[in-house]
């Protein structure tokens, strides 16, 4: 069973990988999607199954709540998350959104400021979700040192 802090963690995540898989969906639906894009989109929806979903699974079924799925899960998350957000942010150059020749210039933003800060909102919270896997990974990196790879072991009798 997991810690009550790591399922309100999971549950904040899972609210901001929402809202960044709304973002990245929106750019991909307008059309001329670029790789950044399609690579946070994956890793939004990635981290919803794996970390929001299991690890509610996890908490309400003690069978589910093996530390080292859970800490494999944070991990992959975690590097997913970051690489998404600093592909992003590197595509999108971090510039103002009302400069209309940076939005012309760029394959993400493809002129468009609405694209611009979405964006850029997209970075932010895909940032924030790579900084929760961090606390998570942590908190896994303890269940495991805790209770071994696959939980608490049963005594012997």
């Amino acid at each position: 069973m997991l810690a009550i802090g790591d399922s309100v963690l999971r549950i904040i995540n899972f609210v901001i990988l929402v809202i960044t898989l709304g973002l990245t969906g929106s750019l991909v639906a307008q059309g001329n999607n670029n790789p950044q894009v399609n690579f946070a989109v994956f890793a939004a929806a990635f981290a919803i199954l794996t970390s929001s979903f299991y690890g509610i699974l996890a908490y309400i079924f003690e069978a589910f709540a093996w530390p080292v799925v859970l800490a494999t899960f944070d991990f992959l998350n975690l590097v997913f998350t970051f690489a998404a957000a600093t592909a992003v942010a590197a595509g999108i150059r971090v510039h103002s959104c009302s400069n209309q020749d940076y939005l012309d210039g760029n394959k993400i933003t493809q002129g468009s400021s609405g694209r611009c800060r979405k964006a850029q909102a997209s970075t932010a919270f895909l940032y924030f979700s790579f900084f929760i896997f961090l606390a998570s990974l942590i908190f896994s990196v303890i269940s495991l040192s805790r209770g071994g790879l696959f939980g608490r072991t049963s005594s012997k009798v």
